[in-house]
């Protein structure tokens, strides 16, 4: 009896088995994977005109330099400027010691005053004579000897005059005087020495301040005299024009020299010659199609990634020049619709929700 209850429940269990089963499996299930969609934000790439700027590294120039001299020789006895001092129009810089001179100048002045006499007494003679010859007491033949040494007489006379003017300019000619304004850059001798006529004593730089620059041949030709100019220096800023750019380049740099004077000047303290300054020169506008330079990336190539459908779509680009934070680029077309934001976590053909911008717009 208990071997028959037995087979009954296994017989049972055998015969549920497959509904318990179909139950089961009437269990609805979806393998399709659920697409990545990545939030960008964009722009709509339009052609525009950007002003542009070219960056060089300058130097801080001497403007006009000139080498002051004494024109005749002398010891020198006093200094009247220091090196980097600031000097004005007229200014006395030196002198030469004048004694000799004052002394050589004297004794000319008292040859002149004798000469002067004579002179003055050959000519009363003359006088005299053509009065007596005119009487008939006195023969032509004297009177033209009188003729004779008053004509001498006279000669000496202009000479001494031209001697005593000749010491006069040498004695002036110990004292040296600028005819700028500016600054001493550079004092060649010390008091107490003896110098030729001629030889640089002081040499002065003008106030102007000028800053050059060397340009490739590129933006030499984009550059003109009158260009607007920045010039950074440390902290210090300042502004001026182009003034020269030469036409021939530097044999070894190959780049034309460029100067620029600054009408917006830095402080004098900062003004150190030879010294590095950032060049900024206006070079116009240029036309083209301008993108962020952060929308950029580069796997080898430069390339963006534009929206087209909802899509990602990876485009390769040409970077032309770079202006500020943006650049030109060839290779994409006005109403393209460009990834600026978001990009980074791009691949060829995935899809993207644009981002509302700030503000909703």
């Amino acid at each position: 009896m208990m071997k028959l209850k037995q087979l009954s429940s296994s017989l049972l269990a055998f015969l549920l088995l497959p509904a318990f089963l179909t139950g089961c499996s009437s269990q609805p299930t979806d393998t399709t994977p659920v697409e990545i969609t990545r939030p960008v934000k964009v722009s709509s790439i339009t052609e525009q005109s950007q002003s542009v700027r070219l960056e060089y590294l300058g130097v801080i120039g001497s403007g006009e330099l000139k080498k002051y001299s004494f024109k005749v020789p002398g010891r020198l006895a006093h200094l009247n400027v220091q090196k980097g001092e600031a000097i004005h129009q007229g200014e006395l810089l030196a002198a030469l010691e004048q004694t000799d001179l004052s002394l050589s100048l004297r004794n000319s002045q008292l040859n002149l005053s004798q000469a002067e006499q004579v002179y003055q007494d050959a000519q009363t003679q003359y006088t005299k004579y053509q009065a007596l010859l005119k009487a008939g007491a006195m023969a032509q033949n004297d009177l033209d000897k009188a003729k004779l040494d008053m004509d001498v007489k006279e000669s000496t006379y202009q000479k001494a005059q031209v001697d005593v003017e000749a010491k006069q300019n040498a004695l002036a000619d110990t004292q040296l005087y600028t005819d700028m304004d500016g600054y001493v850059t550079d004092i060649l001798f010390k008091e107490g020495e003896n110098l030729a006529a001629g030889y640089p004593v002081i040499v002065v730089r003008s106030q102007e301040q000028v800053i050059d620059v060397g340009l490739d041949q590129t933006d030499a030709a984009k550059i003109k005299p009158g260009d607007q100019a920045e010039v950074k220096v440390g902290n210090f800023t300042g502004s001026g024009e182009v003034t020269r750019i030469d036409q021939v380049p530097d044999t070894q740099t190959r780049t034309y020299n460029t100067e620029i004077k600054l009408t917006k000047e830095i402080p004098v303290q900062a003004y150190l010659i030879g010294a590095a300054a950032n060049v900024f020169l206006a070079a116009g506008a240029e036309k083209g199609i301008w993108i962020p330079i952060s929308a950029v990336m580069n796997d080898g190539e430069d390339y963006v990634y534009l929206v087209q459908t909802d899509r990602a779509v990876k485009k390769n680009i040409n970077l032309k020049n770079s202006q500020g934070f943006n650049v030109r680029i060839e290779g994409l077309n006005p109403g393209d619709t460009l990834v600026t934001s978001g990009m980074k976590e791009l691949s060829e053909g995935m899809k993207v929700t644009i981002a509302p911008t700030t503000g909703g717009q």
